[in-house]
């Protein structure tokens, strides 16, 4: 499995759920249908299982720019290592610990006297009402800093035991919308685009690639992942495409634990538009793969705003050539730069994982934590919840501008560029500035 991380990043520092341990490896695409995200919740605010006791900020076992010796900062990592959508966060898990080695290699935190970075992980197992527990797991161990959650449920419940107890929190992915909408949070960040921004992003982005390259795209049908998630695109594209010449005709979701999506693309076929979006984790889009072949039915452009499937390398090899040709604009990393290259080939090396678009926005996230803390030059909570704030970050691997947020919390250079499956690799297409290649329509 590669080779072994130096002691520096520790993987765990307690077994916080009994099942954190359990294999990930019989896991396959094929089985990712049950249980598949947040026990099928929509959001909202409830589920956290935490306490209500503010503790204010946490300092660990270290000291802060008051003053004092500081040994090290802890990121605290919060996703689902077992369960259907481990195949995914486990390689985010080990994104986040990949940017803490590459850091403590290069010297630890600089400001702090060269302090080491330490990841220690919980596993929410892809269920929402673990997500706010494994929060508290981690703070009790000592997290400074926290991370995560893959799930947007499951994300809506952890990062709400975070703002109160006074601790940041950088959302590794998550894309409903109302994780910080309207909740007026003080302690939360997203580096990457929320639903809102990513069918945006379809809109302006998508139908301009098809039509510039010759197609025709003037319908959609929908297909998305019955959560707060899924259903944050839908709204979003209802507002969106129409604003692009784009009339959706059919919208179909998917509930977790399906089996298949053959009832879905019946309805789609017999509406006939000229794409279908999906928005799914990998297992939704891989039985929407599925059912379009045994229908032997594919639109003429099979397309995706915000999907997981059709970013990662083995759902892609898994679903083989019929996963030729698919748009999806989602999180991309930036192929123009040395870095990128760099920064997959050591994690590909180090846990013999493919480094996805999502597992490199994990390892954004974690970036960006270690450059809030090295501009903070304190270990404790609110000093670097306040560098955070501040903080204008260029040097990420992510195909988008500088990351520098809102008072929201959220990114104002985030974006979803468009990829494209192509000989069976997902290449980043458009917009031009990060395209490694040119769309094939």
């Amino acid at each position: 499995m590669g080779k072994t991380l130096k002691s520096s990043v520790t993987s765990n520092r307690r077994r916080f759920l009994k099942t954190t341990g359990a294999s990930v490896a019989a896991l396959t695409l094929a089985g990712c249908t049950s249980d598949d995200t947040g026990s099928g919740g929509d959001g909202g605010d409830g589920g956290d299982n935490g306490s209500d006791g503010g503790s204010g900020g946490n300092q660990g076992t270290t000291t802060g720019s008051s003053g004092g010796s500081v040994d090290e900062v802890v990121i605290g990592s919060n996703h689902p290592l077992s369960g259907s959508l481990a195949a995914t966060g486990v390689g985010m898990n080990n994104a986040i610990k990949l940017a803490a080695m590459r850091k403590n290699e290069a010297g630890g935190i600089e400001s702090l006297g060269g302090a080491e970075v330490n990841v220690i992980q919980g596993d929410n197992q892809g269920k929402q009402e673990l997500g706010g527990q494994v929060t508290e797991e981690l703070l009790s161990d000592g997290a400074n800093v926290l991370t995560g959650c893959y799930s947007s449920p499951v994300t809506t419940a952890a990062t709400q035991v975070a703002e109160r107890q006074g601790v940041p929190f950088v959302i590794s992915i998550a894309a409903a919308d109302n994780i910080l909408e309207n909740r007026g949070f003080n302690y939360v960040y997203r580096p990457q685009p929320p639903a809102r921004r990513m069918a945006s992003d379809y809109a302006d982005l998508v139908p301009t690639v098809v039509r510039d390259n010759g197609g025709t795209l003037d319908t959609a049908g929908l297909f998305y992942i019955n959560n707060s998630y899924g259903q944050a695109i839908r709204d979003s594209l209802r507002e969106t495409l129409p604003e692009q010449d784009v009339e959706i005709v059919e919208e179909t979701a998917i509930e977790f634990g399906a089996s298949n999506a053959n009832t879905q693309v019946s309805r789609l076929r017999q509406a006939d538009p000229d794409t279908i979006i999906a928005s799914t984790y990998v297992a939704g889009g891989v039985l929407l793969a599925q059912a379009l072949q045994d229908q032997s039915y594919r639109p003429p452009h099979l397309t995706a705003c915000a999907s997981a499937t059709f970013t990662d390398d083995k759902a892609v090899s898994d679903i083989g050539d019929f996963a030729n040709g698919v748009l999806d604009n989602n999180y991309a990393l930036n192929p123009t730069t040395d870095k990128t290259a760099e920064v997959r080939s050591q994690f590909t090396e180090n846990y013999d994982q493919e480094f996805s678009a999502s597992v490199g926005m994990a390892y954004t996230a974690g970036e960006v934590i270690i450059q809030a803390i090295e501009e903070a030059g304190s270990a404790d909570s609110e000093d670097i919840n306040n560098a955070l704030k501040q903080l204008q970050y260029e040097d990420h691997i992510s195909a988008m501008g500088t990351i520098e947020f809102n008072d929201a919390g959220e990114n104002i250079n985030a974006l979803a560029p468009v990829n494209q499956v192509q000989d069976l690799s997902v290449k980043v297409v458009y917009p031009e500035e990060y395209a490694e290649t040119s769309p094939q329509i």
